[in-house]
């Protein structure tokens, strides 16, 4: 998928680069527990043995690399939107049912398989990640190495389905998202090969190559030879190109997103190897490409699968598929979108009604209009009947139950002057639960 490019600016503190499609990182820490476990055992791929013998000292790197590549090659998928063409990695990860909520979410399927992408693959460019992309398309290669194959290419669709017909609302998707976290750049997508290929036919999981992520004791080494594979300018899946690991932790100002900490790279990064797998010289999955500079060469960059403050892309990806609920995305811990405000009860001549009592500036609520001190007659959602609220209980009750995309109505009385005299007024202010960051906050 194409973006600019701007010219890196190294500092003290960051470097400025231009990112693939507004990529960006922001690893904050967390104590949520993360709720995924992941295949340790020596095969990197799905029905395929995959031997890697990581004490040969004299072992040639190229035949160490030609075998790498020809493990893992066909974990590497293209991801097509609305909105362009990047890259996309299968991963040997599943999650685990801890509780009923989850446990009806993620009932476990081995034909259920999860793909890891940049965030801002899966959002439209310019909107910071919260607006839905619409269609999403994705392309595994075949036995042959071929994109092409129908019986290998499935569809999907990301955000709410308000504006789309019954037909379309009704459909089965093939691809849908799991969660994106904007800060992180960071998305997990499910394929579910119970649906249906662009073929008509239902694809086998035991075609399937997944990439095998590194457990937590891999340690990335400055110098280590890695190698990608990705879908530069959108056209060319399934293209390799080969470097080193040029700097282990290097703090990052990317555009529109801020500072983060990033892997950096000498291996080529062009538009559309955005969310590409980065591999070591045994198949793992170490990184996901995310930003590249046209201005200097060998200066590109990707996201760690581990970080020591345990916010690397497998930390992240644990989190959005440990959240995730069949009515919300996941998230990652203190990065949920609230509406942004707050109510309390009032009780006054013998009425008791909700007053606003906060309104967070730059929220969903701030921009809608909500303002301290309205008095909140009643609530709406999606245009349905009018409640008569006037518990917090209560008034939690509808707001945790909404889902991503629904509309939530507020009737407030405000005090308007017509010719100099005071009258009330109701006013509608109506909010939009929003997609990708939405969960059940209950505020």
């Amino acid at each position: 998928m194409k973006k600019r490019f701007s010219a890196v600016l190294v500092s003290l503190a960051s470097i400025v680069l231009a990112v693939i499609m507004a990529s960006g990182c922001s690893f904050i820490s967390t104590s949520v527990k993360t709720n995924y476990s992941v295949s340790q055992s020596d095969s990197a791929i799905a029905a395929q043995t995959v031997n890697f013998n990581t004490t040969e000292k004299t072992r040639n790197i190229e035949d160490a690399f030609i075998e790498a590549v020809s493990k893992v090659k066909r974990s590497a998928v293209q991801v097509s939107t609305d909105g362009g063409a990047g890259s996309g990695v299968i991963v040997d990860i599943s999650f685990k049912d801890t509780d009923t909520e989850h446990s009806a979410a993620w009932k476990k399927d081995d034909n259920i398989i999860y793909i890891v992408t940049c965030h801002h693959m899966i959002s439209k460019s310019g909107t910071f990640g919260r607006e839905s992309i619409g269609n999403i398309e994705i392309r595994i290669p075949d036995e042959n190495y071929s994109y092409n194959n129908t019986n290998y290419i499935f569809s999907g669709y990301i955000g709410n389905l308000t504006n789309k017909t019954a037909q379309e609302t009704s459909q089965e998707y093939a691809v849908t998202l799991v969660g994106g976290d904007f800060e992180s750049d960071i998305a997990l997508l499910k394929l579910d090969l119970n649906i249906a290929a662009k073929s008509g036919n239902k694809l086998s999981a035991d075609k399937i190559v997944k990439a095998q992520i590194p457990d937590s004791t891999y340690v990335t080494r400055l110098g280590e030879t890695v190698f990608s594979i990705g879908n530069p300018t959108g056209t060319l899946p399934g293209s390799v190109a080969r470097g080193i690991v040029s700097y282990l932790a290097r703090p990052a100002a990317v555009d529109d997103i801020g500072e983060m900490t990033l892997m950096q790279i000498d291996v080529s990064t062009n538009p559309g190897n955005s969310g590409g797998g980065l591999y070591n010289l045994y198949g793992e999955l170490i990184g996901i490409t995310n930003a590249g500079n046209t201005n200097y060469t060998n200066i590109n960059f990707a996201i760690p699968c581990h970080l020591e403050n345990g916010n690397g892309f497998v930390d992240i990806v644990g989190q959005l598929g440990g959240t995730a609920t069949n009515a919300n995305y996941g998230y990652v811990s203190g990065r949920k979108v609230k509406f942004g405000f707050s109510v309390t009860e009032v009780n006054e001549n013998g009425e008791q009604y909700l007053k606003v009592s906060s309104v967070t500036s730059g929220s969903i609520a701030k921009n809608t209009g909500l303002k301290e001190g309205d008095v909140i007659e009643t609530v709406k959602v999606n245009g349905g009947a009018a409640q008569k609220v006037t518990t917090i209980d209560k008034f939690g009750e509808i707001m945790s139950g909404l889902t991503a995309g629904d509309i939530i109505t507020f009737e407030v009385p405000r005090l308007v002057y017509s010719w100099g005299r005071p009258t009330t007024q109701i006013t509608e202010i109506n909010m939009r639960a929003e997609s990708f960051w939405f969960c059940n906050t209950g505020e």
